[in-house]
């Protein structure tokens, strides 16, 4: 438990750090280092980071995309969808790529596992990239970061208190034994009522207006997102029979461990901040 405390001490510190920073390239940088160690951990768990024709190019989009996002916000004039355009491109040509890897290997290389690996890549790619496109959607962007804590970690701590306080029946017991319906119910209900005050907040510390109806939408949609994807998580590692993706983070596990959650919110939050505007 001590070594677990420190080390969200840590992430804690280096967090708020780089959110200081998040107006700059170093931001980016951050994410796409994390992408990379992120990629890393689940080619391992294939058994694929060796297989360097297969891991070298996904370490390469993995970390090239959340910088690119930065970089497209500086010079386009549409940065978003010509960031998404671009990012479609580059995760179509490396799916061609590796079905060229696949041929050619002669049955050395299982394609099954082989898509796993590119569905993981993908994956870890578009949501880095997500968090580095929040950001930057204009005078909001830092805001809609709350909004991915919000619905990733908070409703996180909220699905694990109430579970240890009404939890009585099993959510999904094959893949994750201890989470409970009442704990992911009362996750939903106490995002819900802590993503209307987090708007609350914004409203009176900037000139920004939240739109209370959109993140009231927005916030169970936040929450039963994060389960699944800590779910997901979950059940690679049960899969794959692996206790932690990494040992980045003593107590805590691997980026992916950790960033679990905050990955399907922060894609999820992409499309909601572009579609509906929560501040404006």
């Amino acid at each position: 438990m001590k070594t677990r405390v420190i080390t969200s001490i840590f992430i804690g510190a280096v967090l708020i750090a780089v959110l200081c920073l998040s107006n700059t390239v170093v931001y980016s940088i951050a994410l796409s280092i994390l992408a990379v160690i992120a990629t890393n951990e689940v080619l391992k768990v294939y058994d694929l980071d060796k297989k360097y024709l297969v891991s070298v190019p996904a370490y390469a989009v993995s970390a090239a995309m959340p910088t690119a996002s930065y970089v497209m916000s500086e010079v386009m004039e549409k940065p978003e969808s010509d960031f998404i355009i671009a990012l479609a491109f580059v995760l179509f040509v490396l799916m061609l790529y590796l079905f060229v890897v696949a041929v050619f290997a002669k049955g050395k290389l299982e394609f099954a596992t082989l898509s796993a690996g590119f569905v993981l890549t993908m994956y870890i790619t578009a949501c880095f990239s997500a968090l580095s496109v929040i950001r930057y959607l204009g005078d909001a962007g830092l805001f809609y970061l709350g909004m991915v804590f919000i619905g990733a970690w908070i409703s996180d701590i909220f699905a694990y208190f109430t579970g240890r306080l009404l939890g009585k029946h099993k959510l999904i017991p094959e893949v994750s034994p201890k989470k409970t319906v009442e704990g992911s119910i009362g996750a939903i209900v106490f995002t819900t009522l802590l993503m209307l005050l987090y708007g609350w907040i914004v409203s009176l510390a900037t000139d920004l207006t939240p739109n209370y109806l959109v993140l009231g939408l927005s916030a169970p949609v936040l929450s039963v997102v994060g389960q699944i994807g800590d779910l997901f998580a979950s059940l690679v590692k049960r899969e794959r029979g692996v206790k932690d993706y990494g040992k980045l983070l003593p107590g805590h596990g691997g980026i992916m461990d950790r960033f679990d959650s905050i990955l399907t919110v922060a894609g999820a939050t992409m499309v909601i901040a572009l579609l509906f505007t929560p501040f404006a």
